[in-house]
Order: structure tokens, then C-alpha cells, then sequence
């Protein structure tokens, strides 16, 4: 039986991913999210033209190239590029989570990074619900 507090859309993931930021010409990681999350978050996120990483970089039937993607930018930023989160910004960003209705899922999360499914330019940080202010008590412990 479904969770009656979670809508559908309010699961997503974050992952860390190259960029080359043509600004100031230079290649950076970058905080990406699958969908746009609901609540709070939902005011960081952007979505984003995602330049090649290489002119060597094709496009083929078994190499889909993302080049749109949905970044977060820091808190307060204008949102040009050089504003984008990285993973230095990641205990800012766990901080804003769980102080605002987010949840890491942890299990979920500890289950993907260990397995050996690897993704192609990206990696996972974590799975995360949003609840608002019906977060759940629960603690995960390993």
C-alpha cells in the first residue's frame, strides 16, 4: 500500500556530473537532479543548456548525449554559471534538506552507490522524498 504522505513526484535524486562551464572556460563537477523536486528545493533548481565535454563527444543509436539538464545553483546566487553547486556545497545542501522537509534515503541510496551499475557521466549522491512538515521519524541505521 502507497505512503499516503508522499505524492508521486516528490522522490528525486541528486548526482554529480562534469561541466564545462564556458564562462570561465574550465570543466567543473556540478550538483544535477533528475526531476524538479517539490517544496523549498524547487527555488535552487534551473534547468540548463549542457555543452559537450569534448568536440570528440558523438551522438549515436547507443550514445545519448543530455544536453539540457536541471542543475542547483547556491543560495542567494544571480544564477550564472560560476554559481552552480559542487560537491563542496554538498553539506550546505544536506543541511538545507533536512532543515526543510527533506528526507535521505539512505538505504536506497547505500543500495546503488554499492552495486555495479555505473553511470555513464554521472554520479549518484543520494535518493531524497520531500515531506514537508509530515516528515516521518525514522532513523535508518546500517
Amino acid at each position: 500500500m502507497a505512503n499516503p504522505l508522499v505524492s508521486i513526484n516528490s522522490s528525486f535524486t541528486l548526482f554529480t556530473q562534469p561541466f564545462y562551464n564556458q564562462q570561465n572556460q574550465c570543466y567543473q563537477n556540478i550538483i544535477t537532479v533528475n526531476t524538479m523536486p517539490e517544496g523549498p528545493l524547487k527555488s535552487l533548481v534551473m534547468r540548463i543548456q549542457l555543452p559537450r565535454l569534448s568536440q570528440f563527444q558523438q551522438e549515436g543509436p547507443c550514445n545519448h548525449i543530455q544536453n539540457c539538464g536541471l542543475v542547483l545553483h547556491n543560495i542567494g546566487a544571480n544564477c550564472h554559471s560560476c554559481n552552480y553547486m559542487t560537491p563542496n556545497d554538498i553539506p550546505n545542501l544536506f543541511a538545507f534538506l533536512t532543515s526543510n522537509g527533506y528526507q535521505v534515503e539512505t538505504q536506497l541510496t547505500n543500495m546503488m552507490i554499492q552495486n555495479d551499475v555505473k553511470l555513464t557521466n554521472s554520479r549518484i549522491i543520494c535518493f531524497v522524498t520531500y515531506f514537508g512538515s509530515k516528515q516521518p521519524n525514522i532513523t535508518y541505521m546500517k
